[in-house]
């Protein structure tokens, strides 16, 4: 088998779910470190909010994985599924950014995970799906590279923001 032959095993679906997946970890890894400082310094509530805000987040995505994979298993249409998911993260993080008040980051961050729980079990399958099964392992690695380099690159955009727009402590 050639080096081409092998770049074929893996399907367009994996690549282009990687890409989305890489930019979605940007913004929500720009925005979710900042959550406890915005949070407890401008919002002015507790710590305790803070575990209540990512406890109920947590849980919400965990629970909802099960049932996203039972209806994309039941209906077939992961790709509407995937879509959903992907578009109320991305809607809902403005909703963050605009919020006034704690329960607003809440409600907010709670919608964001709804958005994972309904995107990450059919985009499992979909990748599942896309290749052959001896190129499952390598399918799910450039998923995960590309995801992975997102959770990175979105904190050093955000620090390097904060560095060019943000406040000192002197001014």
């Amino acid at each position: 088998m050639t080096e081409n032959d092998k770049q074929k095993e893996i399907s367009l679906n994996v690549y282009i779910l990687g890409v989305v997946s890489f930019l979605t970890d940007v913004s929500s890894e720009m925005i979710f470190p900042l959550i406890p400082i915005f949070v407890t310094t401008i919002l002015g509530a507790g710590k305790e909010v803070l575990g209540l805000i990512e406890g109920i987040a947590d849980s919400i995505a965990s629970l909802l994985e099960i049932f996203s994979g039972y209806i994309s298993d039941k209906t077939g249409k992961r790709k509407q599924l995937v879509i959903l998911g992907y578009g109320i993260s991305s809607f809902v993080k403005l909703g963050i950014a605009l919020s006034t008040q704690w329960w607003h980051v809440l409600i907010m961050r709670a919608a964001e995970r709804v958005g994972k729980g309904i995107r990450t079990s059919p985009r499992d399958a979909i990748i599942a799906s896309s290749v052959s099964a001896n190129a499952r392992g390598k399918a799910y690695g450039i998923h995960r590279m590309m995801d992975t380099l997102g959770a990175i690159i979105g904190p050093l955009i955000a620090f390097m923001l904060l560095v060019v727009y943000g406040q000192s402590e002197s001014g």
